[in-house]
């Protein structure tokens, strides 16, 4: 067994409420770590207060460096360990290209697919590692993040081998409280946490339902059923090999347990862009390249797109003359 280097220096690239959970976790245990946000309001009261981490594990405040400008960073990490929005992968890849020592690597603990392809576009394939997490988390506010369950945490070299970086993050993740695993498929590992992501936040984000009470509505529970058949069809067709062998039945059962605000529907109901692109929206391209209807995920993206700009105009305070607009509209219809 690989055992932890405590000389490791790593970086959060992407330090919202994830980040915090996994950086500040293993600041507890004694390990150097930065962090990275292109948020700087976010940034600036980590500086000047510390890092605020509550929830199912008490509550602590740490006081650990944090920048929005990557060059303040520049070839000081080992290891990043990327947990940015899949809107912001590009953008923070190149960030974690600059922050990265010239033998670092990367790894993703990101929703959705696409992911782990743009991080080895930009930093090259074999610096990046996949992973994902099943715990869960919110941003309360600038320099607070909430913790608010536990989950397994999947990490595994992109062809499947073992590895001493991969051992060696493992230990290092154990040792900081979590439970990690290695993955000799985490490619598949990924497209199953995309699998329950797809079937519950989507949902709950457009209904304004809390995941148990998507399972105990029947509209909610039934779109639910028809976005998870579409789903598995792609699964299918792609011949890839999912972690349980009942994945909808695991993602109904776990929507019935968990009363928790998914990601999705907190940025959603804070006005800031969604995943639904990475999510549900890379569904529908994957189908569409497999000549496979998905209709409902195809509405499903639509609603959540045109719910997205209307809470993100509400959020900045976007006030509207819907009688001027209407007089607009009745000249355009005019041809004045």
């Amino acid at each position: 067994m690989v055992k932890e280097d405590l000389n490791m220096k790593y970086c959060v690239v992407g330090a919202g409420a994830m980040g915090g959970v996994y950086g500040l976790g293993l600041v507890a245990a004694g390990h150097s770590v930065t962090f990275f946000d292109v948020n700087e309001e976010h940034v600036n009261v980590i500086n000047k207060h510390g890092y605020r981490l509550s929830g199912v594990a008490g509550d602590n405040t740490f006081i650990v460096k944090a920048t929005s400008n990557p060059d303040d960073l520049a070839n000081s990490s080992d290891v990043v360990l990327f947990h940015t929005h899949t809107n912001g992968t590009v953008d923070g890849a190149k960030s974690a290209a600059t922050i990265l020592k010239p033998d670092g690597w990367a790894v993703s603990l990101q929703n959705g697919i696409g992911n782990i392809e743009e991080l080895g576009r930009i930093l090259g394939s074999s610096r990046v590692v996949g992973g994902i997490s099943y715990h869960s988390a919110a941003l309360e506010a600038p320099g607070h993040a909430v913790h608010t369950n536990y989950g397994k945490t999947l990490i595994g070299e992109l062809d499947g081998k073992p590895s001493g970086r991969v051992e060696a993050l493992t230990e290092t993740l154990l040792h900081s409280g979590f439970t990690p695993e290695i993955s000799m498929d985490i490619m598949g590992a990924i497209w199953s946490k995309f699998v329950l992501n797809c079937g519950i936040n989507p949902v709950c984000a457009i209904s304004g339902l809390r995941a148990g009470e998507v399972a105990r509505n029947v509209s909610a529970d039934e779109m639910q059923s028809q976005i998870l058949e579409e789903v598995m069809s792609v699964v299918e067709a792609k011949g890839i090999n999912l972690d349980n062998d009942d994945m909808v039945g695991y993602v109904k059962k776990l929507t019935r347990m968990r009363y928790n605000k998914p990601s999705m529907q907190q940025h959603m109901e804070a006005g800031r862009p969604t995943e639904i692109d990475s999510l549900n929206g890379a569904l529908v391209r994957e189908a569409k390249a497999l000549g496979i209807c998905v209709p409902f995920n195809e509405a499903l993206v639509l609603m959540v797109k045109a719910r997205e700009t209307a809470m993100t105009e509400a959020a900045k305070g976007v006030e509207k003359d819907y009688a001027m607009l209407e007089a607009e509209a009745e000249a355009e219809e005019k041809g004045v």
